[in-house]
């Protein structure tokens, strides 16, 4: 309850309508299963916070839905609780250290404790979610942060077709990025910078969450790593790398190649091994070349040889590619992108000269072999083997694009494509409710985008068009039955309908006196309405009626929080 007694839901708490357990805006319903390792819903923390849900969770701890019944609002709760190193006590939920791990649970609890710290002194910050608060309780520390309406990026991503232009990307990101680097000028790294710690307002402006300790993105700590596969820096996948605010750079630039390609990166540690990242204007050529170089650079593999900075990485995305001035200072060149274009450019020098040299060889033996009449002037080449062998060269270059790019998914069940474990690895879906369509049933793809056979060597977007079916269906026989069995069938063949009250003595009220349109005539889900005909006084007791007008069906246009 909130200090004036409104019962909340603890999935979401927003208040809950009197008498009611499922919530209307998040469907969540009083009495949920939850997990034993985390808070039990409903918990009161500080004789302040009140505990819903988890809403987010790594090995570091989980975040939970809360309200402050202080200040009356919303807030997000994290508790440092790593299940690798420690477990919860049932009887009065405190959280103590796992046998043999009380060194390490110490040493992790400092770490959290010093970051919360540092994140109480960022609130000047703009851009990075404020702590509010941070306090002891069931042997464990916990911080407050401020609620804000958001979506994470990778869900904004795919709202917006899966990828932004440099436009659209630049006017979002630079605030973001000086945020970034006031953040390491405090000696704060994030490394988890990821499509899932960047927030997206209403007011489309970025905001930077997830903060962890460095132990949680770092693989092989005991805390246990949670790292984010394509945007965690290949140094992040040794206890043996160091790390520094290079490590950040990889992230944001990895987050920007998503954003512009609609291609998530290889995975940092595969990298190490076999490094074939394709530049991002070879999957999206509308990417001015100077910004995929800067991106580019930010993710070389070799920490030591990528951009160190932020301020740095800014520069590189600011200088104009037609004329080479800085709007933004650098003290940095890009040399590792300028180094591989050099000796590109010597090695096609290198490999034109060997030809002319070897057309010029060729010349003048041919005309040798001619003048000793070794040659049959008569004969004939065979241009029809010249022109089938290069059929075949074409034949297989075209096989292997179609077998290393997108499928034809059209004519597919959409959640047979999703729960294919064959396509997990290599695509990211963004579903799309197309409209209604004759020709393909129900959740069946009917158009995708990019199309059958677009290159794609790292995993990316692909936009599946989804039918809505057909159009037309037959009217149900409602005719006699419950007002509410009606409506419920209506809503289940996707029919818009609307109550009109008669006078009918006869009539039993509740009841459905007729239809229209009536019994079997088809009906339009796109541009029809159902005439459910009652007798009035059961419209008027229900409230929908109104003198001898329509009650239309009652649609929740209620805002949910996300």
């Amino acid at each position: 309850m909130t200090p004036n007694n409104v019962k909340l839901c603890m999935g979401c708490m927003n208040p809950l309508p009197e008498g009611e357990d499922k919530c209307p805006h998040c469907g969540y319903q009083e009495g949920m299963p939850y997990s034993m390792t985390y808070l039990r819903p409903g918990t009161v923390l500080k004789e302040r916070y009140l505990i819903g849900k988890v809403a987010d969770k790594n090995s570091e701890g989980a975040t939970y839905i809360a309200y402050d019944q202080t200040e009356d609002k919303k807030v997000l709760v994290r508790e440092f609780m790593p299940e690798q190193i420690a477990e919860r006590n049932e009887s009065n939920q405190c959280i103590r250290p796992k046998a043999g791990y009380e060194r390490q649970f110490k040493t992790a609890l400092s770490d959290f404790v010093e970051l919360s710290r540092q994140l109480l002194a960022l609130n000047k910050i703009s851009g990075i979610v404020p702590v509010l608060d941070r306090f002891v309780d069931n042997d464990t520390v916990y911080v407050v942060y401020r609620f804000l309406r958001t979506l994470k990026l990778s869900d904004f991503l795919q709202r917006n077709g899966g990828e932004l232009t440099w436009s659209q990307t630049k006017k979002m990101f630079l605030p973001l990025l000086n945020t970034l680097s006031q953040l390491h000028k405090k000696g704060i790294l994030h490394r988890g910078i990821s499509p899932e710690t960047i927030w997206v307002d209403q007011d489309n402006k970025l905001w930077l969450a997830g903060f962890c300790i460095a132990d949680t993105r770092t693989e092989g700590g005991d805390v246990g790593a949670a790292l984010f596969e394509g945007y965690a820096a290949p140094e992040q996948y040794s206890l043996s790398s160091w790390q520094g605010t290079w490590t950040d750079v990889y992230g944001i630039s990895a987050v920007l190649y998503r954003t512009l390609t609609g291609t998530r990166p290889a995975d940092g540690n595969s990298r190490r091994i076999s490094d074939d990242l394709c530049p991002p204007n070879e999957l999206n050529r509308k990417i001015p070349a100077n910004i995929s170089d800067a991106i580019f650079t930010g993710m070389i593999v070799p920490n030591e040889k990528r951009v160190q900075n932020i301020d740095e990485f800014t520069g590189l995305l600011l200088e104009e590619g037609d004329t080479h001035t800085a709007i933004f200072e650098s003290s940095k060149v890009n040399l590792e992108v300028k180094k591989k274009k050099n000796q590109s450019r010597k090695v096609r020098v290198a490999v034109w000269a060997m030809g002319i040299t070897l057309l010029i060889l060729l010349g003048v033996m041919f005309w040798v072999l001619y003048t000793l009449g070794i040659f049959d002037k008569k004969e004939t080449s065979r241009p029809s083997q010249t022109i089938s062998y290069l059929d075949e060269q074409s034949a297989a270059t075209n096989s292997a694009i179609s077998a290393d790019g997108v499928p034809d998914f059209v004519g597919k069940d959409i959640d047979a494509i999703k729960n294919d474990p064959a396509y997990a690895d290599r695509f990211e879906f963004i579903e799309k409710e197309g409209d209604y369509n004759e020709e393909y049933s129900k959740n069946i793809v009917y158009y995708q985008e990019p199309a059958k056979g677009t290159p794609m060597p790292n995993k990316g977007c692909v936009t599946l068009y989804v039918s809505k079916g057909s159009e037309m269906v037959p009217m149900p026989g409602l005719k006699g039955s419950t007002l509410e069995f009606a409506t419920k069938t209506l809503t289940e063949n996707e029919l818009e309908y609307e109550t009109v009250g008669i006078v009918d003595a006869s009539a039993e009220s509740g009841l459905v006196i007729r239809t229209v349109p009536a019994e079997g005539e088809m009906v339009s889900k796109k541009t029809g309405t159902v005439y459910l005909y009652i007798k009035e006084d059961s419209v008027s007791s229900s409230g929908s009626f109104n003198g001898d007008a329509v009650g239309v069906k009652d649609d929740n246009d209620d805002d949910d929080d996300e």
